[in-house]
């Protein structure tokens, strides 16, 4: 009985009709996984060029396969069984009675050195496995390359996962065209809109939307394609304005295309059809995230009606390999996370599921808890941790305080979370927002409970933060009184000890002192030791401010924070820098310095940018102070330019700000305003980590270490070693480096030994250091 068979062609890899962008480290690295495995499979989300990444390595391929690249779309074949008779009859082979295509197959091909490129095997797998299988078996000389959303699973597979296009990160501020140019998506875009538009170029004055857009549509090549096509029709700034409903506009595809292809709605119905119903049901549940997620959250809010919390796991690795889901892996844990456009698809499905409010609710509920214990860990030896996780959930923390002021009867979960984050927001710098929605959810909740009245304290506390001193002070008055009607120690010492912050900002350190004085002994009677040191540590800093050195150096010998032993980092972090400041006003300038690099040491690993620039503040002072100007005039640039970066300034500290002002006004008083200026510009030269290597570096005051560095190594290196080294410096392994610059890893290795010898170094670490030290010195040159 013979089987019907679909007309199909083997072919060469097909033409290309437009230009390939992007993606040449992805053909290097196709050609190497091919010459060391004999299957590899090309995965990724829907649109991003599995296809065509495919395609052009098989081009390039075909000199090194005499016997062709023999290239077979699967993507209309909808029976496994029909997939080994599909590429029999693409190779020209008659069916026979007897065999099967699958014993035909690797008789016709068993001698012959080709590659065989299997296009689209998501929807026919288990058929693509089977023949991969049995011709590897019985063809030595034959390579196989696929593309499919989900690996074979097969004995020897290599799998390459193809991320969407390189996007420029938020924050990337105003960059040069040729600088924006280098990310694949914007040259994407620009390629294809002068396909319809002639005049459209990315140039200073769209950079910005430009951005955005690549941003939103998560780098995905076919979005960008399809947004491109949209242009003939509408402005860069319409289509961002529109994309929360990409799938209704995004539509004018190329006809000639798959349709599966031609529309971002089309594409992602194809990766939906594949999941099966109980995936299908986690992928809507799990778009209620921000942009990630960890698997404990996922097990807690995907779980439930027809889903144990035990089978979360394996459905979870089910749309890792439909590449609907994407594992991001850091040291120590990893985080899930669905592109913004598969997201949004989720919450569609979600809504027709009719789930949106519940599983929402479990997302708030899940998010409180988080904020509620992150609060209550945040003075512990795991603060590290606790500030990491919480910056990784930013997005998620937003996520539920936004469904709790929209959810009727949600608004005192909202205030739960938003005021547990008091030291998040100031940490992160997102002072703004966290006053925003206190602000919010106190005119939601009206429930006079303790609750409350931390969130009328914690507000106060931003709002003095951000200068605004007479609204601090009147939600201070409401947090007192309420706390006083309700019997609440906690939050009357609380109270105490944020008015005492408030006072201190503004440069009334004799009422701060008292205030921290009456904090102190509150927050002692009720057993609250981290608050109670808190208290310590400010009281020891109003003294200073108020002379009484002596006093202030007392508080601090007697403060536990202060000391090496001393097991919690973050409030050890805040003491050495209150008693770096206190040391500079007592004119105690080396020790002040040790502290305060201290303090600087710590807050790094916090990565807590507005509190790094207050210690770069100080020391700054301090050099100003101790003699060194030039030095000076760099750390306050260096200052001023993590201040902007993270939209932050001293106009709440006015504390600090004074002394910023005094010392600043003696180092340009001694180097006169031209000098002063060269050295602040010199700062802003630096990217962040050279500013730091910088600052911590003992070299000579005033001038990099580097410089000296430079002059006494750079020349010793050839150009070739100088490209090595600076691969090197960005944790390149021998391995990546030889891939990059396409030599062999033995070369690599070699010149990476030239480098340790010339430069007298024993460490992979020592040349990392010593590139950023060469940047260093170039730039402040």
């Amino acid at each position: 009985m013979s089987v019907a068979v679909p007309t199909w062609h083997a072919t060469r890899p097909p033409v290309e009709l437009t230009s390939f962008v992007g993606r040449r480290r992805e053909l290097v690295d196709v050609r190497k996984l091919l010459s060391s495995s004999r299957v590899v499979t090309i995965t990724g989300v829907g649109g991003v060029g599995k296809t065509r990444l495919a395609s052009r390595a098989g081009a390039l391929l075909e000199r090194s396969f005499p016997g062709g690249v023999w290239f077979i779309e699967l993507a209309g074949l909808n029976d496994p069984e029909l997939v080994s008779a599909t590429v029999a009859a693409a190779f020209g082979l008659q069916h026979q009675s007897g065999t099967t295509p699958l014993t035909q197959l690797p008789d016709r091909l068993r001698d012959r050195p080709l590659l065989l490129v299997l296009d689209n095997c998501e929807h026919i797998l288990d058929g693509c496995a089977q023949l991969a299988h049995s011709l590897l078996e019985h063809c030595p000389l034959m390579r196989i390359l696929t593309t499919s959303r989900q690996p074979l699973g097969i004995a020897g597979e290599a799998v390459l996962e193809l991320a969407p296009f390189s996007v420029p990160p938020d924050g990337a501020g105003s960059p040069e065209r040729a600088t924006l140019l280098r990310y694949a998506a914007v040259a994407l875009l620009e390629e294809r809109a002068q396909a319809v538009d002639r005049t459209f170029a990315v140039s200073a004055d769209n950079a910005q939307v430009v951005m955005r857009l690549c941003r939103r549509l998560d780098g995905i090549p076919l979005a960008i394609e399809l947004a491109a096509v949209a242009l003939r029709f509408m402005t860069t700034e319409e289509i961002v304005d529109r994309l929360d409903h990409r799938f209704q506009m995004l539509t004018d595809g190329n006809r000639t295309a798959p349709t599966r292809q031609q529309t971002l709605q089309n594409m992602v119905d194809w990766s939906y059809r594949l999941c099966s119903t109980a995936e299908q049901i986690l992928w809507a549940r799990l778009s209620v995230f921000g942009p990630g997620f960890d698997l404990e959250a996922a097990e807690v809010i995907g779980s439930g009606d027809g889903i144990g919390t035990d089978e979360v796991l394996d459905l979870l690795v089910g749309l890792i390999d439909k590449s609907i889901v994407t594992a991001e892996r850091y040291p120590g844990k990893t985080r899930y996370r669905l592109l913004d456009t598969l997201r949004e698809y989720g919450r569609d499905r979600l809504a027709e599921l009719g789930g949106t409010t519940i599983v929402r609710r479990k997302h708030l509920h899940y998010y409180r808890h988080l904020a509620a214990q992150a609060e209550a860990e945040w003075f512990s030896a795991g603060h590290t941790t606790v500030f990491a996780r919480l910056r990784a959930e930013h997005a998620n923390l937003r996520e539920a305080l936004a469904f709790s002021v929209s959810e009727p009867g949600e608004s005192q979960a909202g205030l739960v979370i938003a005021s547990s984050l008091r030291f998040f927001w100031l940490s992160s710098g997102h002072v703004y927002e966290g006053r925003r929605w206190l602000d919010r959810f106190l005119a939601l909740s009206m429930e006079r409970d303790p609750v409350r009245v931390k969130a009328l304290y914690v507000d106060g506390y931003l709002n003095a933060a951000l200068n605004d001193a007479s609204s601090g002070s009147a939600l201070l008055e409401q947090a007192s009184a309420l706390a006083a009607e309700l019997g609440d120690q906690s939050g009357a010492a609380y109270v105490a000890q944020i008015s005492g912050l408030t006072a201190l900002f503004n440069e009334d350190p004799a009422r701060a002192s008292a205030l921290f004085e009456d904090a102190l002994a509150k927050h002692r009677l009720i057993g609250d030791h981290a608050a109670a040191a808190y208290d310590q540590i400010e009281l020891a800093l109003a003294v200073a401010f108020l002379g009484d050195h002596e006093r202030a150096a007392a508080l601090f010998r007697g403060c536990p924070a202060v000391k090496e032993t001393y097991s919690e980092q973050w409030m050890r972090s805040l003491a050495l820098w209150a008693k770096g400041i206190a040391d500079l006003l007592a004119g105690n300038y080396r020790q002040a310095n040790a502290a305060e690099l201290e303090s600087l040491r710590l807050r790094l690993g916090f990565h807590e940018q507005f509190q790094i620039a207050l210690c770069v503040e100080i020391l700054a002072c301090i050099a100003s102070a101790d003699g060194d100007p030039a030095r000076a005039a760099t750390l306050f640039g260096v200052s001023q330019t993590i201040k902007k970066n993270v939209d932050a300034s001293l106009a709440g500290h006015k504390h600090v700000a004074r002394l910023h002002d005094h010392y600043e006004a003696v180092a340009r008083s001694s180097l006169g305003d031209e000098t002063f200026q060269k050295g602040v510009h010199h700062a802003t030269q630096l990217d962040f980590d050279e500013a730091i290597a910088w600052i911590r570096n003992p070299g000579k005051a005033g001038e990099p270490a580097s410089s000296r560095t430079e002059e006494t190594h750079a020349s010793v290196l050839t150009p070739r070693e100088r490209e090595v080294a600076a691969l090197v410096a960005q944790g390149t392994t021998n391995k990546e480096i030889a891939a990059i610059m396409v030599i062999s890893r033995r070369t690599a290795e070699a010149h990476v030994e030239h480098i340790l010898t010339k430069l007298g170094f024993t460490t992979r670490t020592q040349i990392a250091t010593w590139v950023i030290q060469q940047k260093t010195a170039r730039r402040c040159d």
